[in-house]
């Protein structure tokens, strides 16, 4: 059974007696109208009701699916899969997305979210990084757990900050070494906070002729 903090809103899965950031009770959820019922847990790639990106395997964030490719024209949203108004259009017109339609580098969907990269860009990972509400059910995730980057020529790399909880590529442990990833790759951080890698080619939208 999916559960709502009373203060924030924030949703928590049934397995946390209190709301970890503002220490008070959480009360059962109700999906509303358009809404899915789904209880988060730790694993769970499922996105927060309402969210409307694919899970990776959707032919919108594989890489080879609809208009991917280098240099290959925009031809649907990556995020919502919403085709574009025109071969110009820079953002998508779904009102629950409006995403840009040049997709990020990198992409990692975690049970209570997901995390987007640009190319050149990086984001550290644990209760205190900017992605923190990602991390509050699990007490196990250090305040500074992870670094994830993508190069500017869009190589994808996860470089562990050293945890007595450790962070694991697929199921292994890795040193606190930047370590390479690819698209379907499963990171976890300490016992349960699991996300799985989806990683876009270079996309471009089609210019007049």
């Amino acid at each position: 059974m999916t559960q709502r903090c009373t203060v924030g809103g924030e949703l928590h899965g049934p397995e946390v007696p209190l709301c970890p950031e503002h220490l008070c009770e959480l009360v059962p959820h109700q999906p509303g109208p358009g809404e899915t019922a789904h209880t988060p847990g730790p694993g769970d790639t499922a996105h927060q009701p309402g969210d409307t990106a694919h899970q990776p395997g959707d032919t919108a964030h594989e890489p080879g699916g609809a208009g991917a490719g280098p240099g290959a024209p925009v031809t649907a949203c990556w995020n919502c899969g919403t085709p574009p108004a025109s071969p110009t259009s820079t953002e998508c017109l779904a009102p629950d997305c409006r995403r840009p339609l040049t997709p990020p580098g990198m992409l990692v969907v975690f049970a209570y979210g997901q995390v987007e990269i640009a190319p050149g860009g990086q984001v550290e990972l644990g209760r205190d990084g900017t992605d923190r509400r990602l991390f509050r059910s699990y007490p196990n995730v250090s305040r500074r757990h992870a670094v994830l980057g993508v190069d500017p020529d869009g190589r994808a790399w996860i470089t562990p900050v050293p945890t007595p909880n450790g962070t694991f590529v697929n199921g292994d442990e890795i040193p606190a070494v930047q370590r390479f990833l690819a698209s379907g790759d499963r990171i976890r951080l300490a016992l349960d906070a699991e996300g799985t890698v989806t990683l876009f080619p270079r996309q471009r939208n089609r210019t007049p002729e």
